[in-house]
């Protein structure tokens, strides 16, 4: 099966899904060699993965995956994004425990750090939050308190696999670059996707459209953050009920300030445990604390909380004013420290 795979990507042929399904599989059950899955990341890489095949890619990682379904009737939200673009402090992460606080079931995908100083693991952990929890102790999580982190390498085995043959050659796949965010062991279907480069904006927003996504918005700061930017304009991509629009925003249209890169860089995991935690407790503000706002507030609009993204900055700095942000980051930390008598 192998050779015949990699003899149609050589050759610049495209791979049916069930050949893709068929490898990833393989690859899952260890059956496929170290040296064969970087042969076919580097033959994949210079033919270039076309959309179809990502999507069957995305698709046959999330059935390989180790699947989450907590009970839960409303529909769950993620705020992971691709890394890689300019390095700023974990706003993603920040985001994701505001829109809990507004009632938003967040299952917050991620794992430590690959291009800069923190990944959301990595923060998480400094903030005192155990990661390294079993599936059922995470959908427990999700219904309880209505947040969980998803620590990416404990639900994906094959990222597990594609990982050391990636990092060994230095180079950057569609796995880490397009795939990881979109696969969600939860299968959360609306999300606030943060995208490094412009011109995978419109890739990452096909391959969710075909996943199922209900509601989410892809994001990528023109000023190359794969955030909302309060440093220049973003432009969105939301895509709703199948209906993609397209639009720019700048922080001075939602009445917001701009910032520099410095004001909002990243720092160790320890420092931007500081952060979040200063920003929660209103001891921070200015630009730290609106670039949480501007995230959370279109978070809160792919949830449902907010109208536009001008009611949804309102939400986000009651949410933080009220104590309501820093009391479930407080749960958050409490419950997934709870969980060894339970084991």
């Amino acid at each position: 099966m192998y050779k015949e795979v990699l003899a149609k990507i050589t050759t610049h042929q495209e791979l049916s899904e069930e050949e893709i399904f068929a490898l990833i599989t393989a690859i899952n059950e260890g059956t496929v060699s170290d040296v064969q899955i970087a042969g076919f990341q580097v033959a994949l890489l210079m033919k270039g993965a076309s959309l179809h095949e990502i999507s069957h890619i995305a698709r046959a990682m999330r059935a390989n995956c180790v699947p989450l379904k907590p009970n839960v009737t409303e529909e769950m939200m993620d705020t992971c994004g691709t890394g890689g673009g300019l390095s700023t402090f974990n706003i993603s992460t920040a985001t994701a425990i505001v829109a809990a606080a507004s009632g938003i079931k967040i299952a917050k995908h991620g794992s430590g750090s690959i291009a800069s100083l923190s990944g959301s693991a990595d923060v998480l952990e400094a903030l005192g939050v155990n990661i390294h929890l079993k599936p059922s102790h995470v959908e427990h999580m999700i219904e309880e308190i209505g947040i969980a982190f998803l620590y990416a390498p404990l639900f994906h085995p094959v990222m597990g696999k594609v990982l050391p043959p990636e990092q060994d050659l230095g180079i950057k796949t569609i796995f880490y670059s397009i795939i990881g965010p979109l696969i969600n062991p939860a299968f959360a279907p609306r999300h606030l996707l943060g995208v490094y480069k412009p011109d995978l904006l419109d890739t990452v927003t096909y391959v969710a459209k075909e996943l199922g996504y209900t509601n989410a918005m892809f994001v990528h700061g023109l000023d190359g953050l794969d955030e909302v930017s309060l440093i220049g304009k973003t432009r969105i991509n939301h895509l709703q009920n199948g209906i993609v629009n397209t639009f720019e925003i700048s922080p001075e249209d939602v009445g917001l300030n701009r910032c520099s890169l410095g004001e909002i860089k990243t720092g160790t995991p320890s420092e931007n445990a500081q952060t979040i935690n200063g920003v929660f407790a209103r001891k921070i503000m200015g630009a730290k604390r609106d670039t949480i706002l501007l995230n959370a507030a279109c978070a809160l609009v792919v949830g449902g909380k907010a109208d536009s993204i001008k009611m949804g900055i309102t939400l986000a700095g009651e949410l933080i004013d009220s104590g309501a942000a820093l009391k479930k980051l407080q749960d958050l930390k409490q419950m997934s420290n709870s969980f060894e008598a339970m084991a």
